[in-house]
């Protein structure tokens, strides 16, 4: 049986998100003074994938099990990653990082 499926969803609709939310990682990670190649071995993936996923010019889509294993190595709730960059004198929710989770 084939079934022809028409996506109502254009192929690139939540390129931004992905680009944005790369970003982010890279933000965080260059905050903790990580290298690519130290995070990526933590991750267990490769150092170029992880820059694929960083690149601003990249639309590199990833699992949700691959972010929220980049923000428990990172030490920064997820939630973080989704808000606007912060400035250099905002400071992270000190009750989110007392959090288990994330120590």
């Amino acid at each position: 049986m084939n079934i022809e499926y028409e996506s109502t969803y254009p192929s690139f609709e939540n390129r931004d998100y992905f680009v944005e939310l790369g970003e982010h990682i890279a933000f965080y990670r260059k905050r903790a003074n990580i290298t690519q190649a130290e995070l990526a071995k933590r991750l267990h993936i490769s150092r170029s994938y992880l820059s694929r996923i960083e690149n601003s010019n990249i639309s590199q889509s990833f699992s949700f099990e691959l972010f929220f294993n980049i923000s428990r190595e990172l030490k920064i709730p997820p939630r973080y990653f989704f808000e606007p960059f912060p400035t250099p004198t905002d400071t992270l929710d000190q009750a989110a990082l007392t959090d288990n989770t994330y120590q």
